[in-house]
């Protein structure tokens, strides 16, 4: 599947959400307009130091975000991408954020730095890309 400026993939970014307030989550973020997706490399917090997300064995010889071109590219359009990268996800509402849910929707800044913070309720979840040139590409991809 062709791009189209319907998705961005970020390669290194810090999510951390709600569910699992202390630990803050390494991962590749798949970006739709309609979901973001966080997809754990490693997540570190209080007690655990690493745990990589069981349900990316199928990724085998690949890196997280080679995987995830991977899953792009057998895409046959962006809706069957959601659909594939859910099915990864197996759909945990930790990893996967659809903005018709949002209460609230704010990407901001701090020194260069975007991050997406994503309200339903009294649940939230977040993101940072690592680097401001993903940050910049985040804040042009999403117009709120």
């Amino acid at each position: 599947m062709e791009n189209n400026g319907e998705l961005l993939l970020i390669e290194d970014a810090m999510a951390m959400n709600s569910k699992m307030p202390m630990k803050q989550i390494y991962s590749c973020v798949l970006c739709t307009k309609d979901y973001f997706f966080v997809i754990p490399t490693k997540s570190i917090g209080m007690f655990v130091i690493f745990n990589t997300i069981k349900n990316h064995s199928h990724f085998e010889g690949l890196t997280i975000y080679e995987g995830l071109k991977k899953l792009q590219n057998e895409a046959t359009d962006i809706a069957d991408l959601e659909s594939k990268i859910k099915d990864v996800l197996e759909n945990d509402e930790k990893y996967i954020f659809e903005f018709a849910q949002a209460t609230k929707l704010k990407i901001s800044g701090f020194l260069g730095k975007k991050t997406l913070m994503f309200r339903k309720g009294k649940s939230w979840g977040s993101f940072s890309p690592k680097s401001k040139a993903d940050g910049k590409k985040l804040a042009e991809f999403y117009d709120f």
